[in-house]
């Protein structure tokens, strides 16, 4: 694995920055349509005159997302602001969200419209049980996408990779004393201070404990349970912990620590020479939705380089190849090619997940 010497990222910002990024989503309040009344930005065909028309008339989409609110919240927002179609969020950790889906989806009372999770497992138990349709992506957008960013002919896609690093409190930790590696995590003196989310708590957890068995090592893994972590059920969670200084570091996406950075969080995002694991978030739209139009527009221009700015504005590596590389603040995180981020496909995610899962679990003495 290549290194790098990034160091760390400290961001001095307000909840503003992300809609004064250079290079940023299209403006709120302009007319996204043409002289043909297709709804067009930057070039890219999102939706034709008739299904934008379609898509303003049927109401308040629902989207069921295991991501970051704090971040889905730019998104739906500059969403909304560009195309008048309101967006309601309902957010909970993937594992719970895909529970609470499979059961609203038994029980033929799906809320959603639109979902958006991690965790290779969970979208294709989502699949399996009939949970998506597929969405017809415009020429323009389809043809924009990086290899393999669509599945099972448009069921769902992954709208973007995410980054699972670590971070400490700067309110706790001098910058001079900071650890900057996973290797440094493992030192005595962090022993009791360092944050970990339980291996089951979806794609994320399960993308950085195949990083870490592969890049680090097993030994690292018993050497950091030595060290006796707290164990935390969800990144969300954990972040709170850290931002209070309830713990000193933790293990955290790159993108969920800079959303509570903008929210006034004391938090600096490590960038560690071994690398760090990225994940997908998969999407698609509900096969009971009443909203079919309007789903198709949101994940049009989710996938658009509108769309997949304003998620790399927030330091997650998009899937539109004419979207910018990730940043967070005025720093450029490395390209998806450098060898920093360590990636797995769906089937070398699904290959190794119950393995991983059930050697972590041993290691950490953790039962749930």
């Amino acid at each position: 694995m290549r290194k790098h010497t990034l160091g760390a990222i400290t961001v001095l910002a307000a909840v503003g920055l992300l809609a004064g990024c250079a290079g940023g989503p299209a403006a709120p309040g302009a007319d996204p349509t043409d002289a043909n009344g297709d709804f067009v930005v930057d070039g890219e065909l999102i939706a034709t005159a008739d299904v934008f028309e379609k898509a303003k008339e049927e109401g308040t989409l629902v989207f069921y997302t295991g991501a970051s609110e704090v971040s889905e919240k730019e998104v739906t927002d500059a969403f909304t602001e560009l195309t008048g179609i309101p967006v309601e969020i309902v957010r909970l950790a993937p594992n719970k969200l895909q529970e609470r889906i499979l059961s609203e989806n038994a029980a033929g009372k799906l809320g959603a419209d639109l979902v958006r999770i991690s965790g290779e497992d969970l979208i294709v138990a989502l699949a399996d049980e009939g949970v998506f349709q597929p969405t017809t992506l415009s020429d323009d957008i389809s043809g924009a996408l990086i290899d393999g960013a669509v599945f099972e002919d448009g069921l769902y896609v992954n709208s973007f990779d995410r980054v699972y690093s670590f971070g400490y409190n700067n309110q706790v930790i001098d910058a001079a004393d900071a650890p900057k590696n996973w290797a440094d995590l493992i030192d005595p003196a962090y022993a009791g201070q360092v944050g970990l989310v339980q291996v089951g708590a979806g794609g994320s957890t399960a993308a950085l404990t195949r990083f870490q068995f592969d890049a680090l090592g097993e030994q690292w893994m018993r050497d950091m349970a030595a060290n006796k972590p707290r164990i935390f059920d969800s990144s969300a969670n954990l972040t709170d912990a850290l931002a209070r200084g309830e713990i000193s570091i933790g293990a955290v996406p790159i993108g969920t620590a800079y959303s509570a950075i903008l929210e006034g969080a004391p938090i600096t995002i490590a960038m560690p020479e071994e690398g760090a694991a990225a994940y997908p978030f998969y999407l698609g739209q509900t096969a009971s939705t009443a909203r079919s139009n309007a789903a198709t527009v949101f994940v049009n221009w989710l996938l658009s380089s509108d769309g997949q700015t304003l998620a790399a504005s927030i330091g997650d590596y998009p899937v539109n190849q004419n979207a910018p590389t990730p940043t967070i603040g005025d720093v450029e995180l490395p390209p998806a090619d450098s060898g920093f981020v360590a990636r797995s496909t769906l089937e070398e995610s699904l290959e190794h997940l119950q393995s991983d899962a059930a050697l972590w679990m041993q290691i950490f003495d953790y039962t749930g």
